[in-house]
This record gives structure tokens, C-alpha cells and sequence, in this order.
């Protein structure tokens, strides 16, 4: 039997007490966030054309948040109301270490964004053993945006595709995430190619959407895409996005359907009021997921510290 990835039913079983967590520490003067991007890797197996993480390689070892200090970070972040983790990089899956950190807190979901390349048995068993991990393939974690594009037999996508269909086998709950711009999205926000993921068992889609938060800030986005300010979409754009994606939940109720702006905005419920904070992999905490502002730095003071406000 197919396990669903229902975001809406944990909310109403365990979000209220993240809420009331997160009220409390409003009442103290502490603004959380509904989310956590947290750059948990600057190292990946791949070198994809035009990526704008190439920089990340060169950044010492030194510099960058231990397994300790993530532990730390969860651990806190849990108590404050917290229950949603992006966990990007670079390639998560790179840190295993950091990952079987994250796995202890049962009580939180982290969202893996992988380009699947590293997936293998041992790391499906590791998320049917550890299913509040979700791993997130990314369709166009290579810079080309268009997965038709990178051509069916090229490395990437046969890795994707072969990803999807082991973790469909084992019944583990997955996602995708895929960047709408005004190209593709009358091709990826359709039946057709829901249903393709629909039939590989996929549980959930993150369609992230290009704004004016784009080319500004400290870093990447969740999933990593090439960003690309000629490929933003319209606000009438938007509008229409958040029409047909009405539609399609309708047909698609064990699908997760939700869009994000690199800003940390979503489009349409049922997270339209939710915001998304950042964690470098140096400890930077910022105020959205392309890092618009720096709120302080976790080896100088603690999560709760810089969230006061």
C-alpha cells in the first residue's frame, strides 16, 4: 500500500504544538519561522555547467558548522517550535554524519534535496529506517532547467529516474522539486507530468518560483537551481500558478502540491502565511532562503539569541 506524503495531516497532529511553541517564544519577543533551510554540505560528486555553488569548494573546512553544532541547531531549533527542515547543500547526501543527527528528532520533518546520484540500497534503507528524513530529488539540480533537455540518455536523468523507481519500490516517502519559470511552466504544471510522477509513487512536488529576490543576497536556493532573472515569473504569472495548481489538487489529493519563492514566500495554502529562514554552512542565519539579510552567526550566539528581535 502506498505510504502518502501528507504535510496536512501532520500539521494538524503535531503542528499545534509547534504553534503554540512558536507563540509562546512571539510573546517573548523571539520571531520564528514555520521553516529551516539549512546548508548542511558545500561539497558535491557532480560539476554541473553553469552552477553558481562552484565558489562553495574552495571555502575551508575551518569555517564551516560541525556535526556537533547542527545537532545543536536541530536540537534547538525542535524546542522552539521548528518542525520543517530543507536540508540542502551542495549534496546532503555527502554528510551522513549530519543526517543521522537529524534522524534522532522525530518529532521535526527534514526535506532532503538530493540530485539522487549518491542515492544507493544502503541509503534507501537508511530513509525506510528514518522516515521523518524525506528525500527531495531534484529535476533540475543540473544547470539546464528543462529536464527534457538534458536528453533521456544522459547521466542525470537515467540517475533520477532509476531513484524514483527504487524508492517507489520500497514504499519510502519522496519528493521532487522542480524551478517554474514562464518556459516550462505550462509543461510541468499539468496532469501529464503529475501523473508520470504519480505512477513512480511520488508523494510531493515543491515548485519553486523565480521573484525579485533572485541575483541578490548570500547564496543558493532550495533545490539549487542555476538562477536566471530572465527566467522570472510574471506576477499575472503567479496568479495563474496559483489557479491551476487549485485545479490540480483537486484530482491529486495524495500529492503535495506547494510553490516557494527564493524570498521565502509561498504561493496559495496551505503555507501562504508560513516563512522560511536559512542556516549557511558557515552559521549564517538570514531572514529568507536567498539570504536578503543576515541576522548574526550561530558561533556567536545561540538560534534563540538571534531570532530575538
Amino acid at each position: 500500500m502506498r505510504e502518502i506524503f501528507d504535510l496536512y495531516s501532520y500539521l494538524k497532529i503535531s503542528g499545534a504544538q509547534a504553534a503554540g511553541r512558536r507563540l509562546k517564544a512571539r510573546e517573548a519577543g523571539i520571531h520564528v519561522p514555520v521553516f529551516l533551510q539549512a546548508d548542511i554540505s558545500v561539497h558535491c560528486n557532480l560539476s554541473c555547467p553553469g552552477c553558481e555553488n562552484g565558489y562553495i569548494h574552495t571555502k575551508h573546512q575551518e569555517e564551516l558548522m560541525t556535526v556537533n553544532e547542527w545537532d545543536v541547531l536541530f536540537r534547538e531549533a525542535e524546542k522552539l517550535g521548528i518542525r520543517f527542515f530543507f536540508l540542502t547543500g551542495g549534496e546532503p547526501l555527502m554528510e551522513r554524519e549530519i543526517l543521522e543527527r537529524a534522524a534522532r528528532y522525530q518529532n521535526s520533518w527534514f526535506l532532503v534535496f538530493t540530485k539522487g546520484t549518491l542515492l544507493n540500497e544502503e541509503y534507501d534503507q537508511f530513509f525506510s529506517d528514518h522516515r521523518n528524513l524525506v528525500p527531495m530529488l531534484c529535476l533540475d539540480a543540473c544547470s539546464d532547467i528543462n529536464l527534457e533537455k538534458m536528453g533521456k540518455s544522459s547521466y542525470l536523468y537515467e540517475s533520477l529516474m532509476y531513484s524514483m523507481d527504487a524508492l517507489s519500490r520500497r514504499d519510502i516517502v519522496y519528493g521532487t522539486s522542480v524551478t517554474l519559470t514562464g518556459e516550462n511552466r505550462n509543461r510541468v504544471l499539468t496532469r501529464g507530468f503529475l501523473d508520470g510522477l504519480n505512477r513512480r509513487k511520488c508523494n510531493g512536488v515543491l515548485y519553486l518560483v523565480r521573484d525579485e529576490a533572485d541575483g541578490h543576497g548570500a547564496g543558493h536556493g532550495v533545490g539549487n537551481p542555476a538562477w536566471d532573472g530572465s527566467l522570472r515569473l510574471t506576477e499575472e504569472e503567479k496568479e495563474e500558478v496559483k489557479e491551476n495548481l487549485k485545479e490540480l489538487w483537486k484530482d491529486y489529493h495524495d500529492m503535495v502540491l506547494y510553490t516557494l519563492s527564493r524570498s521565502g514566500h509561498f504561493l496559495g495554502q496551505p503555507f501562504e502565511k508560513a516563512e522560511v529562514y536559512r542556516v549557511s554552512a558557515e552559521g549564517n542565519v538570514y531572514n529568507s532562503p536567498a539570504g536578503l539579510e543576515k541576522l548574526g552567526n550561530l558561533r556567536e550566539k545561540d538560534l534563540r539569541s538571534i531570532l530575538q528581535r
